[in-house]
């Protein structure tokens, strides 16, 4: 029902007083705005306001909330505004149509002033008036970050779609082409091994159709070799090699190929050495095709993963708010961060596996998971790798999920430990940090009505992430 249509009640003075915005005005002013105010009541997922609709009402949210968003601008994204908190149209506004679309998100009041007293308003409660202007800018100011944030990733999404669209398709033809290729060398090796053995005696017949099997076999054995068995079997078969006239230099790379010589030696008993070797030559030829078909397969598979990465990061194709499995949102996250990883770093992800989804912006939560994991990073950077240790841990309690992510780096100093949120303040040095990261962690946090929490000592700094289910 529209909020025009729906019936009205009133506010009493001493249920405004519980709230921040008019504790510190004067009784008179609290029962003038008592006396104006109408308060409307709506269901969850009933419209509260839609774009367009002409502003003529300052409003505060007595119980409850409402999700606002702007349907012609995407790059906004969901805002969430609660309970103590005040919308539409505030002090020297200029507002003239509501440029979003509101819903309640759960059972909700709304205490609403008429526009035509604002002016009135600012002379009778001026502390009320205030604090509404000073909300008014720090709005403004979320308003454009937060655009320019998503606007960000939302041209990440379309680098991924064209990532996509240029990458997939030669990636899996690439794909398509090692494996009819492994298979055309699959079948050519047999045929070879066929017609070989028709100029084979027949009693090794049977030895040279088992011996590329034999020699597979002994190549997966071989790369669970450790650096010193490999380096004494390298040694060994050199010393055969050479002592039957053959390339020693070889040696390595039949090892590699599984061609040990507990597999070449049934061939002494047949043939001559220069024999053994141009076999020898053949199926390390055959060994390092299907090798190097391998590679080719799996940077395809690793460029269709990357793309998979980008666009699961970035959430393409998705509502802003929907259902989000924030693990899979970590490890999307973490898979951004691979080639710092790569450096030293050991991962130790303690899962929960009762862990709900939850109705979130999962492109704002991956930006959450973003800052705090890059500045975990930066902390252990310079540490030697046994302490270079990220450590994110999910738990799933009663009415909230909890995420913790922590590092072993130096901590955050006790003196400045209450300032880390505020914008522009960093711990860095100069040109290595913003001073945005940890407000946009905070903001966003609390835009899904959830709660930071950090502690941090020397050796460990412990960043607690608490969203309501």
């Amino acid at each position: 029902m529209p909020a025009e249509q729906k019936p009205c009640q009133r506010v009493s003075p001493a249920e405004l007083r519980q709230f921040d915005f008019f504790k510190d005005d004067d009784d008179a002013a609290i029962a003038w705005l008592a006396e104006r105010f109408e308060v409307v009541c709506y269901e969850a997922g009933e419209l509260v306001v839609n774009e367009g609709d002409p502003a003529k009402w300052l409003a505060f949210i007595m119980e409850g909330e409402f999700q606002y968003s702007r349907p012609s601008n995407p790059s906004i994204g969901v805002f969430t505004v609660g309970a103590g908190e005040a919308a539409g149209v505030l002090p020297f506004s200029r507002m003239k149509t509501f440029p979003g679309r509101g819903c309640a998100s759960k059972p909700t009041r709304i205490a609403r002033l008429d526009v035509k007293y604002n002016r009135e308003l600012a002379c009778r409660a001026p502390n009320l008036t205030e604090k509404l202007v000073g909300q008014m800018t720090d709005r403004t100011r979320e308003f454009t970050q937060m655009a320019e944030r998503n606007s960000k990733m939302l041209a990440l999404g379309k680098l991924s779609a064209g990532l996509a669209h240029e990458l997939n398709n030669p990636a899996s033809a690439v794909v398509r082409s090692a494996t009819k290729l492994r298979e055309m060398l699959m079948d050519r090796r047999k045929d070879a091994v066929a017609i070989r053995a028709q100029f084979f005696p027949e009693n090794i017949k049977k030895t040279m159709e088992d011996l590329a099997a034999k020699s597979l076999a002994a190549a997966q054995s071989s790369a669970a070799l450790d650096d010193l068995e490999r380096s004494d079997i390298e040694a060994e078969m050199s010393d055969w090699l050479e002592s039957r006239g053959m390339d020693s230099q070889k040696a390595s790379d039949l090892i590699a190929a599984g061609l040990t010589i507990d597999v070449i030696h049934p061939l002494e008993a047949h043939y001559d050495a220069r024999t053994i070797d141009k076999i020898l030559n053949l199926l390390l030829a055959d060994h390092q095709m299907f090798a190097l078909i391998s590679e080719v397969e799996e940077a395809a598979r690793r460029m269709s993963q990357l793309v998979q990465d980008v666009k699961s990061y970035s959430y393409m194709d998705t509502s802003p708010m929907a259902e989000v499995d924030v693990q899979e949102g970590i490890k999307a996250t973490l898979r951004m961060f691979l080639h710092q990883l790569k450096h030293g770093f050991t991962v130790k992800k303690n899962f929960d596996p009762s862990l709900p989804k939850l109705c979130a912006n999962g492109n704002e939560l991956n930006q959450v998971w973003t800052n705090l994991i890059d500045n975990a990073i930066d902390a252990m950077k310079d540490l030697p790798a046994d302490r270079k240790v990220l450590e994110i841990t999910t738990i799933n309690q009663p009415h909230h999920i909890v995420v913790e992510i922590a590092d072993h780096g130096d901590g955050i100093p006790k003196e400045v430990q209450g300032r880390i949120f505020e914008p522009f303040f960093t711990t860095k040095g100069v040109g290595e940090g913003t001073g945005l990261g940890l407000d946009i962690v905070q903001r966003i946090v609390r835009n899904h009505k959830g709660e930071v929490r950090v502690e941090s000592k020397p050796g460990r700094t412990v960043f607690q992430i608490r969203l309501p289910k």
